[in-house]
């Protein structure tokens, strides 16, 4: 049960930190395009400068495709990997470098941008790795810097420390607001895994199952697939409360929220359904459904429960399925008809499984 609670632990701190990743990508595609468009009015429009109008065009025309890339990129898979953020803060770097070179060098009016992409590298990678982009700037900081100059003085040699010095704390004050964001991610993290959380099993709570109920749903329909729901009920549950009292129940709980999570598959949702319910969505279940349920059932029947009386005691469980959409067209009838199989297990007698159809 610990391992499970950890892997939903990961897996919500996992989802925050993409999804915050992927708005901020999407952030910076949206300032980059105000960017070039700026810049392509001011060359294009006002022609206020005599640099090399078709260099900078090309540049403008690059950056504009990569962009475009990135934008239809995230919009379609929804995940964009650190690498792929090096690379395009690579392609940010070059295009920037290539406009201060014809624009001014270091007197050049872009250079802010310079420093505006470390300071984004810092937020997106962290300090460390943003050396990867800090260190070919700073290269290149000092080229821009001694390509007129015959011979080193005092004043270039502050202007080159004061300047490798400005572009490491630019990129170290990116990554302390990144520090500030990643702890906004892990309490985002928190409020999510506390939501769809059952706080005694451990286990997805009801309004988690209904959830990834409706999407594998949307999915089946659009995949042409189907799925099964198995909803299983303690057997004679209430005489352990009556027995032994409420806390042993919930100690009964965590355990046979245990058996259920060590037999489902990774791929299946386990969730406590309400009360001494607990039900199991299987996307893909080709045929399986039975077999597990069964498997579970005689796993719950086996098992001796310590903790709970002075010895150990042996409880059994019962189960109902129902797949979609063999045996229902809708959630609630499938919802309605997997309770009714397990109403038809309790009838003929409990610890046995039951599917709606047969």
């Amino acid at each position: 049960m610990a391992i499970e609670i950890e892997q939903q632990e990961a897996a919500a701190c996992e989802y925050v930190r993409v999804q915050n990743h992927q708005n901020m990508e999407l952030m910076i595609t949206k300032a980059r395009w105000f960017v070039i468009g700026f810049l392509s009015l001011y060359l294009n429009i006002l022609r206020l400068t005599d640099w090399p109008l078709w260099l900078f065009n090309a540049l403008l025309a690059f950056a504009a495709l990569y962009n475009l890339w990135i934008h239809l990129y995230l919009k379609k898979s929804y995940f964009f990997s650190t690498r792929l953020t090096l690379i395009f803060l690579y392609l940010d770097m070059v295009v920037i470098a290539v406009g201060l070179n014809y624009s001014g060098g270091l007197r050049s009016p872009f250079l802010f941008i310079w420093y505006l992409t470390l300071f984004a590298t810092g937020i997106r990678l962290g300090f460390r790795q943003s050396f990867m982009l800090q260190v070919p700037m700073a290269v290149f900081y000092a080229y821009l810097l001694f390509r007129d100059v015959n011979f080193l003085d005092a004043d270039h040699v502050n202007r080159l420390v004061l300047g490798l010095a400005s572009l490491t704390a630019t990129s170290l004050y990116g990554s302390i607001f990144s520090r500030g964001e990643q702890f906004t991610m892990k309490v985002l993290a928190d409020f999510r895994r506390a939501s769809i959380t059952d706080k005694l099993t451990g286990l997805f709570n009801y309004a988690h199952f209904m959830d990834r109920l409706k999407h594998e749903q949307y999915r089946a329909d659009r995949d042409h697939s189907h799925f099964s729901v198995i909803i299983f009920d303690l057997d004679h549950f209430k005489q352990v409360n009556d027995t032994y009292g409420h806390e042993k129940g919930n100690v009964l709980l965590k355990a046979i929220a245990g058996i259920l999570t060590m037999n489902a598959r990774r791929m299946d949702t386990v969730a406590r359904y309400g009360g001494e319910e607990f039900v199991i969505l299987m996307p893909e279940s080709r045929g399986s459904e039975r077999e597990m349920a069964e498997r579970i059932r005689k796993k719950v029947e086996d098992t001796e429960f310590a903790g709970i009386a002075e010895g150990p005691i042996r409880v059994t469980i019962s189960g109902g399925l129902c797949t979609y959409p063999n045996d229902a067209g809708s959630l609630d009838d499938i919802l309605a008809r997997a309770d009714k199989a397990l109403y038809a297990a309790k009838a003929e007698g409990r610890n046995r499984t039951r599917s709606y159809r047969s």
